[in-house]
Parts: C-alpha cells; structure tokens; sequence
C-alpha cells in the first residue's frame, strides 16, 4: 500500500524544454536525438524519423498527465487490484 501512495497523482518532471515538443525529460531529449541522428545517417528517411518522434511525443504526453476524478480513482483502484494478485 506504501508503495501505490508514493506514486499517486506523479508527474514526471521536465528536465529540459525543446521548441516544438515542449517540456521534456533528459531521456525523451535523447531519444529525439538519437531518433535526428539516425535520419541524419540516412539510415531511416526523414519522414519515418519525424513519424517515430511525434509518436513519440505523443506517448509521453498522454503518458505524463495526472489522473483525477473518478478516472484517477478508478486506476488506483485497478492498480491495487493488480498489486494484490501479484
């Protein structure tokens, strides 16, 4: 039960701000990085390179929102379920 209160209503917090994407962690700035170099490589083209990365982006955004409300709820609730099976 320690371990669920510890996690509610968490954030992930930004470490840098990028121009288009926005606030964003040290891990996610790399990513796009590594996702830039690789198209810059030619490796993958620039539209596969940009489509990774706005998934990407997009993952992470829904990801990152706090959950409130009776959905917020309602997730804690399956969450402790599923710490109780396991």
């Amino acid at each position: 039960m320690a371990a669920s209160d510890a996690s509610t209503n968490t954030a992930v917090e930004p470490i840098c701000s990028l121009p288009v994407i926005g606030a964003t962690t040290i891990e996610d700035a790399a990513f796009y990085g590594a996702v830039g170099a690789v198209a810059i490589l030619g490796l993958v083209s620039w539209p596969t390179a940009a489509l990774i990365g706005a998934g990407h982006a997009l993952h992470q955004r829904a990801r990152n929102v706090i959950r409130s409300g009776v959905v917020g709820e309602a997730r804690e609730g399956l969450i402790e379920a599923v710490d109780d099976v396991l």
